[in-house]
C-alpha cells in the first residue's frame, strides 16, 4: 500500500552543503580519534616519557636501551601525530574539492519521509524506500542527526531541517524503529 506523504510522521527537507560536509568529517575524525588513535598515540607517547626519564636513574647499557626505546617511540608518537594532522588537512581540502566539483547535484533538495513501518527518501536523483532495520548506526553530532545505512551509505541532516514534527521526537523515534542506540559526539 502507497502511504500519501502527508501522513508521514516526520519529514525533513535538507540539501548538502560546504558547512555540512565539513562538519560530517568533523565529527567522523572525533569519532576515530575517541575509539583508537588517541589511544594508540598516548601508549607511545607514553612509553616514550617513562623509558626517557628512566633512563636518568640507570647507568650504562641500561641507560643506552632505555634512551634508544624512548627515542623510536619519540619517533614513531610524532610520525603517527603528523600522518593524522596530514590526513586531516588533506580531507578537508579533498571535501572542498569534490563539494565545488558537484556543487549543482549538491544543491538539489532531497526529502525524507519517516512512516510508521519504513522511510522513503526523494531527490532529483534518488527515489527510495527502506525499512528501519537498514539503519545501523545512528550519530548526533552536535545539531547533526547522522544514519548510517547498511551498505556504507551515509544519511545526514542538521536538526532545524526537520520540517514536521521535531528533531528530537525524530531521533527518539528512529532509535525506536531501529532498535540502534543514538551515540553523541561534540563537534565544534
Amino acid at each position: 500500500m502507497e502511504l500519501a506523504r502527508d501522513d508521514a510522521l516526520f519529514m525533513v527537507k535538507a540539501r548538502v552543503t560546504e558547512d555540512k560536509l565539513l562538519r560530517l568529517e568533523r565529527g567522523t575524525r572525533v569519532l576515530g580519534f575517541q575509539n583508537g588513535a588517541k589511544k594508540i598515540l598516548s601508549i607511545f607517547g607514553v612509553i616514550a616519557l617513562v623509558c626517557l626519564v628512566a633512563k636518568g636513574f640507570f647507568d650504562g647499557m641500561a641507560s643506552m636501551i632505555l634512551a634508544a626505546i624512548g627515542g623510536a617511540m619519540l619517533l614513531i608518537f610524532m610520525a603517527g601525530s603528523y600522518a593524522l594532522a596530514k590526513g586531516w588537512a588533506g580531507t578537508k581540502r579533498d571535501i572542498k574539492k569534490k563539494y565545488n566539483e558537484n556543487k549543482a547535484e549538491y544543491q538539489k533538495e532531497k526529502e525524507y519521509y519517516f512512516f510508521e513501518d519504513h522511510y522513503e527518501i526523494a531527490g532529483e536523483f534518488e527515489h527510495s524506500r527502506l525499512e528501519y532495520k537498514n539503519i545501523g548506526r545512528m550519530l548526533d553530532m552536535s545539531g547533526m542527526l547522522v544514519f548510517l545505512e547498511k551498505g556504507d551509505v551515509v544519511r545526514f541532516f542538521m536538526k532545524e531541517e526537520v520540517k514536521k514534527g521535531n528533531a528530537t521526537e525524530l531521533a527518539g523515534f528512529l532509535e525506536r524503529m531501529s532498535e540502534t542506540k543514538m551515540e553523541y559526539v561534540s563537534v565544534k
